[in-house]
């Protein structure tokens, strides 16, 4: 989608006669303001606000004609348009975007709740999906549910009663259990990453294919030899979580290779989990000689464990994570991980959801971008016994 700038074309200005007049009449199309039209406006103080009937006045046209030219409506002519950009930068007029949202039932504002804005992974997806709102000439509000449907809720309900026009929605991983069709009414949501089981209303959904993604992540590992591979899943009410685990499972399959149910563990996304689980991995039985994380928070906290209980990574175990981050190469070792496209993932949901707002076409859902995975010291080949 293109946003092109729209340039204001001036016309030439007249000669005309004033000499009979002692005000600031303008005789035919000009855009010379007499001597006392600036003295008039200059310097103007106004108290409070100024209205738009003000900047009506103080350029001699209508309400409406100030509306269409602040609406850039093709009707209004260059001089015309001169004159009212003009008594808008001297009386320091700002339009009234609250009024403008209750006349036209729209704010020209939309909101993004996320799990965790410590995750870098979401502080990337937030930046894209403002960038981008920024640009249809959209403001943008922000909670972090800190993954926990409760919170969530609360920031639903609040920005339904504050009337933004649309959510961009990364659902906390317990929300399978609330109804956001009774907080939302008919408000457009777009899902981004994440994505529920249960059947909430959505009208678009923007991610990664996370089967393939994981596929690939596992392939890597086996590879480089690695047949015994420990996982530390998301939760299962989170469709994402669902499908990481699938590719994983599928590709230990079809390998030959029977998944072994003591060695995938599900977490909650969190560095507190993931350690927690990887000691239950490296303390067990049968220890496994790599482990692969479905989110970069888990991961950071399985490198923990790792060299808590001192295992050398990668040397004594492969460690690899979803999602990259901007500090992960200053990790020793620095991990391999799956990269998503986390700023590109934001635009898209942010532009879906404005094309919907505003009655247009837009890209097909659900919209899967390309991973990629990040080779870098956290895996080699496990050790000959």
């Amino acid at each position: 989608m293109r946003f092109d700038n729209i340039d204001t074309f001036r016309e030439p200005s007249a000669e005309v006669s004033c000499s009979s007049f002692s005000g600031t009449r303008l005789l035919g199309r000009t855009m010379t303001r007499t001597r006392s039209t600036r003295l008039r406006l200059k310097g103007k103080r106004t108290k409070g606000h100024v209205t738009i009937r003000e900047v009506a006045k103080a350029a001699r046209a209508s309400v409406s004609t100030v509306s269409a030219a602040l609406n850039n409506s093709d009707y209004v002519s260059a001089g015309m348009r001169g004159r009212i950009e003009d008594a808008i930068k001297a009386l320091r007029y700002r339009p009234n975007d609250l009024a403008r949202g209750l006349r036209l039932q729209r704010t020209h504002s939309i909101a993004i709740v996320v799990p965790d804005l410590s995750n870098n992974f979401y502080i990337e997806l937030v930046r894209g999906a403002k960038d981008y709102s920024a640009s249809a000439n959209y403001t943008v509000v922000i909670g972090d549910s800190r993954d926990s449907w409760e919170e969530e809720r609360n920031y639903l309900d609040s920005f339904h009663r504050r009337r933004v026009d649309g959510i961009v929605r990364i659902p906390a991983v317990n929300s399978a259990s609330g109804k956001a069709r009774s907080i939302l009414g008919n408000l457009p949501v777009v899902y981004a990453d994440r994505y529920p089981m249960v059947r909430d209303p959505y009208i678009g959904r923007v991610g990664v294919d996370n089967v393939r993604a994981a596929e690939s992540a596992t392939r890597y590992l086996l590879s480089l030899g690695h047949r015994h591979i420990g996982v530390i899943t998301g939760d299962a009410s989170s469709g994402t979580s669902v499908d990481r685990l699938r590719g994983f499972t599928e590709t230990i399959r079809s390998a030959k290779i029977r998944p072994d149910r003591s060695l995938i563990h599900t977490g909650h996304n969190d560095m507190e989990s993931g350690h927690f689980h990887a000691m239950q991995l490296l303390t067990g039985a049968q220890r496994p000689t790599a482990i692969f994380c479905t989110n970069n928070m888990m991961a950071l906290g399985a490198l923990a464990a790792i060299q808590e209980i001192g295992l050398a990574c990668p040397e004594d175990i492969s460690l690899l994570g979803f999602d990259d981050f901007y500090w992960a190469t200053l990790l020793r070792p620095r991990l391999t991980v799956v990269r998503q496209p986390a700023r590109e993932i934001g635009m898209l949901a942010a532009r879906i959801l404005i094309d919907h707002i505003e009655g247009r076409t837009s890209v097909p859902s659900p919209a899967l971008l390309d991973t990629q995975l990040i080779v870098r010291d956290s895996c080699c080949p496990p050790k000959k016994p």
